[in-house]
């Protein structure tokens, strides 16, 4: 048998990626300190981040950050299984721990075993799920067993046997009721990660590293930035709370599904603190006060959110009329203290050097004025697509007939959607502007027309407004 002495964590807070204590290990390994809350904080899931669906995940790339930490250096693929195992051999006898990727469908000591729920929730109409394959690392074989560690979520550590570690081996590419499934990475077969640290900390570069994270969130979280990319955006820090807030505007449609959303969004934004939460721990060990104190105060802005998701919870179940109005001030007070508490994290960090970024960064970060009406409009005839059942058809993009001869809306869709364009151009841009003349609809040149027209028409109009009223 090859095996190699291996004694890792296994109590690993449910609410990490399986990747994250595989890295931690590989990069003990070479030396590097490591702990979980810092690996996580350096890919931002530590940042709390949307995008403009609705969806609650960590977008690290989408803010052009270089990985400080770790990196993945080489994919490998095999072309068998006894090839693969070959490489295993190699591996073990002269480094030790091997990252491996497949299929928790075929991993006999989990709940996706064999499990018809793991390809349904995947496969199932309007599933918001990526099919990734799951990882795991190997410390050990012989002839019958392969030896693995796989902490999340089966916290498991010992022997599966050869058949069935080949079956997981395969990935789920070979699976064939997933090829429907949407998919984010590439998939593989007889996957093999190879993982290395950026930089091998010691104590000192140890430090630095925390303290560049809490310095990197900070400042992401203080600025709340907004990324365009394509038809889509995505939102950062604060700004999430803004999105929050502009789902509970009281003219916003209310209906079961709406205030499901809402109620999910809510919950799926404790994710993020949890792991900024673990940081800070971190930090209260490595670094000077008052960390110490930031982690008690973080700790009760924790509760107060999750207090808020309760009492939505509460008031769904009561039907209660006014909830959106109750919870928005909570949420306001909460937004606005949180941003305070990040205002003092900053200064304490106000000299540590944050995570370094591309140089393409500041231009997808920074779109022009043209672009950001652009997005403004799309995202009104969106939502009147959605929650009003108006027949734009945004397939066309730009192109896409809003009203007169070749319109779809009457008089009052218009209305609607003139009405909730001007509340986005005063949310981004800090103007009051009219846009609901029916006059200007009837011209032959209306601006009304099309969305490239609407959009040019405001970007018209926003060019003469005072410098100091755009926000």
């Amino acid at each position: 048998m090859i095996s190699q002495p291996f004694q890792p964590t296994m109590d690993i807070p449910y609410y990490y990626p399986c990747n994250f204590p595989l890295v931690h290990e590989i990069l003990q390994r070479q030396g590097s300190i490591s702990s979980l809350g810092l690996l996580a904080s350096s890919r931002l899931y530590s940042l709390p981040s949307c995008s403009d669906r609705g969806l609650i995940k960590p977008y690290f790339h989408k803010l052009n950050y270089e990985e400080p930490m770790w990196e993945v250096f080489g994919e490998r693929e095999f072309d068998s299984f006894e090839q693969g195992k070959a490489y295993m051999r190699e591996r073990l006898e002269n480094e030790g721990l091997l990252i491996v990727t497949g299929t928790s469908y075929c991993l006999p000591y989990g709940e996706d075993y064999r499990n018809p729920e793991y390809i349904h929730k995947l496969v199932k109409q309007g599933s918001r799920l990526h099919l990734v394959d799951h990882w795991l690392a190997v410390y050990g074989m012989d002839e019958e067993q392969i030896y693995v560690y796989d902490p999340v979520p089966s916290k498991y550590m010992g022997a599966v046997s050869a058949t069935d570690f080949q079956e997981f081996w395969k990935g789920n590419k070979n699976i064939s009721e997933l090829e429907i499934a949407r998919r984010k990475e590439t998939l593989r077969t007889y996957g093999t990660m190879e993982i290395r640290a950026v930089e091998t900390l010691d104590a000192a570069g140890y430090r630095n590293m925390l303290r560049s994270a809490l310095a990197t969130q900070a400042h992401e979280f203080i600025t709340g930035r907004t990324v365009w990319q394509g038809n889509r955006s995505y939102y950062f820090g604060q700004a999430v709370s803004s999105q929050l807030l502009q789902r509970l505007r009281p003219d916003a449609e209310s209906d079961r599904e709406q205030e499901k959303a809402i109620s999910a969004f809510l919950f799926d934004m404790r994710w993020s603190r949890y792991f900024f939460r673990d940081l800070l721990e971190e930090a209260a060990k490595w670094l000077d006060s008052p960390h110490d104190q930031y982690v008690a105060e973080f700790g009760a802005m924790i509760a107060r959110w999750e207090q808020a998701h309760k009492l939505l919870q509460i008031a769904r179940m009561k039907r209660s009329p006014d909830w959106r109005e109750q919870l928005t001030d909570i949420i306001q007070q909460l937004a606005e203290d949180e941003l305070r508490w990040y205002e003092a994290l900053m200064t304490t960090h106000q000299h540590a050097e944050r995570f370094r970024q591309t140089s393409s960064t500041e231009e997808n970060l920074t779109p022009s004025r043209w672009e950001v009406i652009e997005r403004i409009v799309l995202d009104s005839c969106d939502e009147l697509n959605r929650f009003h059942n108006a027949p734009i058809p945004l397939e066309q993009g730009l192109q896409a007939p809003l009203y007169g001869s070749r319109g779809r809306l009457d008089s009052l869709e218009l209305v609607t959607l003139l009405a909730v364009v001007e509340q986005g151009v005063e949310d981004a841009f800090g103007v009051g502007i009219t846009l609901a003349e029916m006059a200007a609809a009837s011209m032959p040149e209306s601006p009304y027309r099309t969305v490239e027209s609407l959009i040019d028409y405001l970007e018209a109009q926003l060019k003469y407004c005072p410098k100091g009223d755009e926000g």
